[in-house]
C-alpha cells in the first residue's frame, strides 16, 4: 500500500522527494505539526508508482514531487496554476482556459474547471489520484477530475509520475498519473490567510484555510476537521487597454500580398480587426444603399481580402467578444479525516469530503441576423422610413450586434462528496493488508445567462406607438401585461434595460456522476522463507471493482431550441451511461544485489492488471523494471510498460442527435488519385453499387454538391482500449552531500486512439481502405441511383494515434552556512522531443510541439534563503518562444510572416516572497508575481506566453498553535 508521511518525516529523512531522482520544489520545510511524534532517520518513505514499500531512491520511475511549501511559497491559491510550471504539466488548463470564449465546442458545464494534462496527451489520460485512490470526476460524461476539489492546504504533497501506471492503479493513466497526498495525524490548530491582488486593482483573490485535528487514545487516534475558502474576481478581455477593441492586434491575411515580391508577407499583425457586414448601430439595406441603424449611411470597414475580417468603420469589433479572460469563482471545502488503531493488526481510516465550487463567467454578444421590423415601428429613423417607403416596402429588415443586451454567460456550481473507509493491518512481520471503499458524487447545476426567450424578444421588437398616450409600447396586449417593454435596435446603445427582464432567461441543466470503488490489496516480502543477496523478495497483488456513472438532463428549453436565433450554438441532448470493471493486479520486486562491489543497489521488478470491463471487454497491463547503483552516489533506473485507457461514458453512450455538414466526396473523378492504391477500386465499386456511373461521378454533375448533407452524431459501443507503450531512463547522481540531480527520458506510443473524425474523413477512410467492408463505410450512405452521399453518422472510432518523448533535468543543492544563513537552489528543466498526433488513419503526422502551452524547452529555478526566522523565495518561470503558427501553414512558405513574428515572445516570469516567522505560532508573508510585469504577446491567445493579469501582489498570515 502507498504509505503516507507527515512534513516532520520529510525533514528528518532528508530530501525525500530528491533522493527519488525528482528533486522537491519546496523551497521551505513547514512547521511541524504539534504533536507529530517523532520519525526515525530510517523510516521507509514510499513514493507514487508502486504499491511494494521500498525507498523512495529505489524507485525505478522518475517521479517529481512537490510539498506544501512549494505551494504556498509560489502564492497560487489555485493548484494547477502552480503545477503549470511542471515540465510535464504545461497544458494544463485552468481558469483562464475554461472562461469566455475559451470553452470548447459550446458545451455546457466546462467553466471554471481546472484539469491536468500530463505531457500535452489531453486531460482524458491524466489518471489523478488522491493518497493514491481514484476520485470522482467533475465533467459530464467524462472521466477529468477537477483540482479545484482538492483542497490547497491538506495537500501535504503532490507526484508527478510517468511510466506505464496503469499497471498499478488502472485504466486511463496512458501519459502518466498525478497523486495528491493529503496531510494526517494532524495535532493542533493551524489557520492560513491570504489577499492578493493586480496592480491595476482587479482579478483579486482571497483565500482562508483552519486546520483542526488532535490526537488521543494515547496516540492511536486522531480526527482532524477542516475548511478552506477561496475565491476570485472576474477579469475581462476590456479591463486591459491592450486588449480593448482599438487596441488589440490581431494576425491576419494582408491585402496586396505577393510571394514575388520581397518583403511582401501573407500574415502580419493589424489593430482593430472587425466583423465585415455587421454593426453595433445596426445595418439596413434599401435599394442598393446601406443604412446604419440611426439613419446615417453606412461606412464599410476595409475589408480583408483573404480573410474573413475588415479594418476600421462601423464594421463590429472583434475584441467585443473575446469574454472573460478569468472567471469568476468561489469555493467551499469541508473535510473530515479519522483514524482509529486497536492494534498492529487492525487499523481503520475514515475521509470525508464536501466542497460546493461555483464559477460564472461571460463571452460574447447576441445579435440579430435579421431582425423585420414593420414601418409602423416608431424607432425607425426617418431617413431610413422615407428611403423604405419610397420603394413600396411594408418592412425592413435590420442586421445588429446587440452590445447593448448584456453578454451571454453561464454559472457552474459543482458539489462534490467522496467518502473512504480504510482497513489495514499487519498479517505477520512479512505481510500486511490494505481494503478500501470510495464513494464518490459530484453534482453539476449548469445556468445559461442572458438568453433571449425567441417569443418575447420578437414581441419587444414589434413596437408602436399608443395613440391614447402617445407612448411606444409593444403591440401586443399581452406581451404588454407580461411586463413587455420595447426594444430599439435602430442605433448603438438604444436598448432600455427595463426590457431586460421581459426577454432574457437563464435555462438551468443538471448532471450527476457517481462512483463506487472496491479495492483490496495484500503486500509483503518472503523473507520468512528466503531471501536474496539483495534481501527478500516483494510483492502486492489483489483486486478491484469499480463503477462509473453520468447522467445528464439539460434544460428543456435548451432541448426545446426556443431561444433567439443564434443564441444557443449547439443543442444538448439528455444523455446518461454508466460502465463497470472487475480487476486483479500483482507486482513483485526482486532485490538482487545490495553493497556489493559495482552493486551497491541492483534490483528488478515487474507489475501487471488484468481487467474486465462491461463495455470494452478485457485488457492486459503490464511493466517491467529495474534500478542499479553501481555505487551510492550514482543510480541508473528504467521501466517499460503497457498501459490502456477505456473510453469515457460519452464516447460510448452518447445518444444519437441530428447534424448536418458539408462533405468533400474523395471519390470525385478529380479525387480519386489523392488517397491510397485502394480508392479509385473501391469508389467504382461502391458508385456501381449504388447504381451510379464511375465515369460520370463528379462534383459538376452532383445537384447537391454544395448544400449541407443531413447526418447524425453518437456514441460508438464497439470501441476497444487505447494502448500506450512507455519506455523511460534515468540517471541520479548524489555526488556531494546535500546535492542530488537527476536526468530522465521518457518514450510514450499511443495506438487505437480514440478520435472523432469529421463526415468528410470519414468518407475518405471509407475508401482508403483495403476493402469497403470496414466501420468507416457502414457510417457513409449513398443515394440509389447516382451514389452520391446523402448520409452519414459521426462517432468516435480506435483512428489516431500519438507519440511524444523527452528529457526531464531536476536538481537541488542546499548549502548551510554558518553566518548567512542556508541557501537551498533549485532546479527544473524540460525539453520535449517530439509530440506528434496522427488524427486518423492515414492522415499526415501533425506536429504539435513548440506550440502554445507546449514549448520545446522549460525551467524553473527557485532559490531559497533562510537567515533565522526570515526567509526569501525567488522564482524563475521560463519557456522558449513558441511558434505562432501550425506548421503546416508555415512550412515551404517563407514569406508567410515576417521574421520577427514567426515565434511569441518567451516567457521570463519573476517571482518573489519573503516570510517572517514570529516566534512559533504565527509567520507573516507577502510576495509580487511577474514583479517584472511581462504582458501577452500580440495575437488571439491573451495567455501566451503568461496571463494578462500583470505584476501581482500579495500578502498572508499563518498561525500554528
Amino acid at each position: 500500500m502507498i504509505k503516507t508521511f507527515t512534513m516532520r518525516s520529510v525533514l528528518l529523512a532528508g530530501s525525500a522527494m530528491m533522493l527519488a531522482g525528482s528533486p522537491a520544489m519546496a523551497q521551505e520545510a513547514a512547521p511541524p505539526a504539534p504533536g507529530d511524534s517523532d520519525a526515525s532517520a530510517n523510516d521507509m518513505i514510499v513514493v507514487t508508482g508502486s504499491r511494494i514499500r521500498r525507498p523512495d531512491y529505489a524507485a525505478p520511475n522518475p517521479v517529481v514531487s512537490f510539498d506544501a511549501a512549494a505551494i504556498a511559497q509560489s502564492g497560487n491559491t489555485n493548484v494547477t496554476t502552480f503545477l503549470q510550471r511542471v515540465p510535464a504539466l504545461t497544458n494544463s488548463l485552468d481558469n483562464t482556459r475554461t472562461a469566455g470564449n475559451a470553452q470548447v465546442d459550446g458545451a455546457l458545464g466546462q467553466v471554471g474547471l481546472n484539469l491536468l494534462d500530463l505531457r500535452g496527451l489531453g486531460v482524458a489520460r491524466t489518471l489523478v489520484l488522491v493518497n493514491g485512490r481514484r476520485h470522482v470526476a467533475s465533467q459530464p460524461n467524462s472521466a477529468a477530475v477537477d483540482i479545484n476539489t482538492i483542497p490547497t492546504d491538506l495537500i501535504e504533497r503532490v507526484d508527478v509520475l510517468t511510466g506505464a501506471a496503469s499497471a498499478v492503479y488502472g485504466a486511463d493513466g496512458v501519459s502518466g498519473v498525478v497523486n495528491f497526498v493529503l496531510r494526517r495525524d494532524f495535532d493542533g490548530v493551524a489557520a492560513r490567510a491570504q489577499v492578493g491582488i493586480s496592480q491595476e486593482g482587479d482579478a483579486g483573490n482571497r483565500f482562508a484555510s483552519i486546520i483542526a485535528g488532535r490526537n488521543f487514545a494515547d496516540g492511536r487516534a486522531n480526527l482532524t476537521l477542516a475548511y478552506e475558502y477561496n475565491a476570485e474576481d472576474p477579469l475581462a478581455n476590456d479591463d486591459r487597454e491592450y486588449l480593448r477593441s482599438v487596441n488589440r492586434a490581431n494576425f491576419v491575411n494582408l491585402n496586396g500580398y505577393d510571394p514575388a515580391v520581397a518583403g511582401s508577407y501573407q500574415k502580419g499583425p493589424l489593430r482593430d480587426i472587425r466583423y465585415p457586414d455587421s454593426s453595433t448601430y445596426g445595418i439596413v439595406d434599401i435599394g442598393g444603399v446601406r443604412y446604419r441603424g440611426d439613419g446615417r449611411i453606412y461606412t464599410p470597414g476595409t475589408v480583408l481580402e483573404n480573410d474573413g475580417y475588415s479594418t476600421g468603420g462601423d464594421d463590429t469589433p472583434v475584441a467585443g467578444y473575446i469574454g472573460d479572460i478569468f472567471p469568476k469563482t468561489e469555493r467551499h471545502a469541508v473535510n473530515l479525516l479519522g483514524r482509529f488503531e486497536a492494534s498492529e493488526a487492525f487499523k481503520i481510516s475514515l475521509e470525508g469530503k464536501f466542497v460546493q465550487s461555483t464559477a460564472r463567467t461571460f463571452s460574447g454578444y447576441g445579435g440579430n441576423y435579421p431582425a423585420t421590423v414593420t414601418l409602423d415601428n416608431p424607432f425607425i429613423p426617418p431617413t431610413i422610413l422615407a428611403a423604405a417607403q419610397q420603394a413600396g416596402l411594408t418592412s425592413i429588415d435590420i442586421n445588429r450586434n446587440n452590445f447593448d443586451i448584456p453578454r451571454r454567460g453561464e454559472e457552474n456550481r459543482r458539489r462534490t462528496w467522496r467518502g473512504v473507509v480504510d482497513l489495514s493491518g499487519r498479517i505477520s512481520d512479512h505481510a500486511t493488508y490494505d481494503a478500501y471503499y470510495t464513494y464518490g458524487r459530484t453534482d453539476v447545476r449548469a445556468t445559461k445567462l442572458n438568453d433571449r426567450l425567441s417569443d418575447r424578444f420578437t414581441a419587444a421588437l414589434d413596437a408602436v406607438r399608443d395613440p391614447a398616450t402617445g407612448q411606444i409600447v409593444c403591440r401586443s396586449a399581452s406581451a404588454r401585461a407580461a411586463g413587455c417593454v420595447p426594444v430599439n435596435t435602430f442605433g448603438a446603445n438604444t436598448v432600455d434595460p427595463a426590457s431586460y427582464d421581459y426577454y432574457l432567461f437563464d435555462p438551468v441543466s443538471n448532471a450527476r456522476l457517481e462512483q463506487h470503488v472496491v479495492n483490496a490489496s495484500l503486500s509483503g516480502d518472503f523473507g520468512a522463507l528466503f531471501e536474496l543477496p539483495g534481501g527478500p523478495v516483494q510483492f502486492a497483488f489483489g483486486g478491484e471493482y469499480r463503477r462509473e456513472s453520468s447522467r445528464f438532463r439539460p434544460a428543456r428549453e435548451l432541448v426545446d431550441n426556443v431561444f433567439y436565433q443564434f443564441d444557443e450554438y449547439v443543442i444538448p441532448t439528455a444523455s446518461s451511461g454508466k460502465f463497470d470493471v472487475w480487476e486483479a493486479f500483482g507486482e513483485i520486486n526482486l532485490p538482487l544485489l545490495k553493497d556489493r562491489p559495482f552493486a551497491h543497489l541492483l534490483s528488478v521488478g515487474a507489475a501487471g492488471r488484468y481487467s474486465d470491463y462491461s463495455t470494452v471487454g478485457s485488457t492486459k497491463t503490464y511493466q517491467f523494471n529495474g534500478v542499479w547503483a553501481p555505487v551510492e552516489a550514482v543510480t541508473l533506473r528504467g521501466s517499460y510498460g503497457q498501459s490502456v485507457r477505456a473510453p469515457n461514458i460519452a464516447e460510448v453512450f452518447r445518444p444519437r442527435t441530428g447534424d448536418s455538414g458539408f462533405i468533400s466526396d474523395p471519390c470525385y473523378l478529380g479525387a480519386r488519385g489523392d488517397g491510397t492504391q485502394f480508392r479509385a477500386a473501391n469508389c467504382a465499386a461502391l458508385i456501381t453499387a449504388a447504381g451510379g456511373n464511375p465515369a460520370t461521378f463528379t462534383n459538376a454533375n452532383n445537384p447537391n454538391a454544395n448544400v449541407n448533407i443531413p447526418g447524425a452524431v453518437q456514441g460508438n459501443a464497439n470501441l476497444r482500449a487505447e494502448t500506450a507503450r512507455t519506455w523511460t531512463a534515468g540517471l541520479v547522481l548524489r555526488p556531494l552531500p546535500r546535492l542530488q540531480v537527476a536526468v530522465d527520458w521518457y518514450d510514450i506510443r499511443i495506438k487505437d486512439a480514440i478520435n472523432t473524425a469529421g463526415a468528410s474523413t470519414i468518407a475518405e477512410l471509407c475508401v482508403d481502405q483495403p476493402t469497403t467492408d470496414n466501420p468507416f463505410c457502414d457510417a457513409i450512405s449513398r443515394q440509389a441511383g447516382s451514389g452520391y452521399i446523402d448520409g452519414y453518422i459521426v462517432q468516435p472510432e480506435n483512428v489516431a494515434a500519438f507519440r511524444t518523448a523527452g528529457l526531464e533535468f531536476n536538481a537541488s543543492y542546499q548549502i548551510p552556512t554558518a553566518r548567512i544563513g542556508t541557501f537551498d537552489v533549485r532546479l527544473v528543466g524540460g525539453y520535449l522531443h517530439r509530440l506528434e498526433q496522427i488524427p486518423t488513419i492515414g492522415a499526415d503526422v501533425e506536429d504539435n510541439r513548440d506550440r502554445p502551452f507546449r514549448p520545446k524547452y522549460n525551467l524553473t529555478f527557485s532559490p531559497t534563503w533562510t537567515l533565522g526566522e526570515l526567509t526569501v523565495n525567488y522564482n524563475l518561470r521560463w519557456q522558449n518562444g513558441v511558434r505562432r503558427f501550425p506548421r503546416v501553414d508555415t512550412a515551404d512558405n517563407p514569406s508567410y510572416v515576417a521574421p520577427e513574428y514567426f515565434r511569441f515572445k518567451e516567457l521570463w516570469q519573476h517571482d518573489i516572497r519573503a516570510q517572517y516567522q514570529v516566534g512559533e505560532a504565527f509567520a507573516f508573508y507577502a510576495g509580487v508575481n511577474n514583479f517584472t510585469n511581462q504582458k501577452p504577446d500580440i495575437g488571439f491567445e491573451t495567455n501566451v506566453p503568461i496571463s494578462p493579469v500583470g505584476r501581482y501582489v500579495y500578502a498572508g498570515a499563518k498561525m500554528t498553535l
